[in-house]
């Protein structure tokens, strides 16, 4: 008997996928998946049921119709009508915490009214999208893959304007930003792959005249001031997640436990002391992972992951699982770059255990089990004794 095209690429994405009642639900904490196979829409409503049986508790997705928002024209409703066809159909059970995906490159000019105008628009459609999709919220990755809107330094108008003359503009455009956000999504969650922790330097008491000349030299100098404006815009049951990327080089429990008190500890010190209240209403900790460092999948960088031995890359993949769901209010997002989770790509030996053995662990009350510490010192020896 002939399989039909539709069937054969259902057995290809079942392949290798382990049962979806081998997975733990962990109250209040959320594990999902983003990174270069990232699905569209389309691709979530053609195959959800396969996707659902990998040991996520949601993903992050891309529109077919566009995902820079801040791109500066108005993008025409009808690019998202393939978008807003599949959305509402989509068979959500095991993925209860979906995000649709937002960039942030942009040549956009701040003081530019009409500008914003459209880019307001593009978000109003994004998050209508989000909002048919059921999902929780949006991602917004400010992550500039182009032209970057935040550094000061490099803005239209730099020579002419000062850093607080931007500072406040950018404010407002924040506040725009989310209010823009919550007309089509009321208290969305909106989760960002850093936020205050990526200006860890500055969050300790220092003179506030310092910490702005620190802040205006760093190649994201406007994000701050923009965040200002979320927190001052945001509903009630908004929320504003730090993700915290730093996380994905960890190789010891502290620091995880380090950047959840400086951002939810000393993280009011980086904005508006009349945003304290807000800060602390609105901002929650994240954590994240990278399946490439722990396995020495990456494209160009050297990392312990390439001189550990199967196991111990399990190991530094499980242990920072754990911690990360650990010490996460509740978003841990788990990045990979050269592999494929939905299409079962490169799928790392011992990866799939590990998310379970760790979610497992979370769920239940128990310790790790082991110290990852033997192999992190073995891997560094090895890397010594290669130079």
């Amino acid at each position: 008997m002939k399989l039909s095209a539709c069937a054969i690429s259902a057995m290809v994405l079942l392949s290798g996928f382990a049962s979806a009642e081998d997975d733990v639900v962990i109250p209040g904490k959320k594990l999902v998946e983003y990174g270069w196979d990232v699905p569209s829409s389309d691709f979530v409503a053609a195959h959800i049921a396969e996707m659902e049986q990998r040991p996520f508790d949601g993903l992050l997705f891309r529109l077919q119709g566009g995902e820079n928002v801040l791109e500066p024209v108005a993008w025409p409703e009808e690019k998202f009508a393939a978008d807003f066809a599949v959305l509402p159909s989509i068979p959500w059970k095991k993925f209860t915490d979906n995000f649709v995906m937002m960039l942030a490159a942009s040549d956009q000019d701040w003081f530019n009214d009409a500008q914003w105008e459209a880019i307001l628009h593009n978000v109003k459609l994004v998050s209508k999208a989000a909002k048919l999709a059921h999902c929780v919220g949006l991602c917004f990755d400010a992550e500039p893959y182009g032209t970057n809107p935040w550094d000061y330094r490099k803005t239209a108008h730099a020579t002419e304007k000062s850093y607080a003359e931007y500072a406040a503009i950018a404010r407002r455009r924040g506040a725009q930003f989310m209010q823009a956000i919550e007309s089509e999504f009321p208290n969305p969650r909106i989760l960002n792959f850093y936020l205050t922790n990526l200006f860890a330097r500055w969050l300790v008491p220092m003179d506030d005249a310092e910490r702005k000349e620190g802040v205006a030299h760093h190649s994201y100098a406007l994000f701050p001031p923009f965040t200002e404006g979320m927190l001052e815009a945001a509903g009630p049951g908004s929320e504003i997640y730090d993700g915290n990327e730093s996380a994905y080089y960890y190789t010891e429990k502290g620091p995880y436990f380090e950047s959840y008190q400086a951002v939810k500890g000393r993280g009011p010190y980086l904005y508006d002391p009349a945003l304290e209240l807000p800060f602390r209403t609105h901002v929650r900790m994240g954590q994240a992972l990278y399946v490439d460092q722990y396995y020495g999948m990456r494209q160009t960088t050297q990392t312990l992951g390439n001189v550990m031995v199967p196991e111990d890359q399990a190991k530094w993949f499980e242990h920072n699982i754990y911690w990360a769901l650990y010490t996460t209010d509740r978003y841990v997002w788990c990045y990979s770059e050269r592999m494929n989770w939905w299409k079962n790509e490169n799928i790392p030996p011992g990866s799939l255990e590990a998310l379970r053995s760790a979610r497992s662990k979370i769920a239940n009350g128990m310790s790790l089990g082991f110290d990852l510490a033997p192999a992190v010192s073995a891997a560094k020896q090895k890397q010594g004794e290669g130079k």
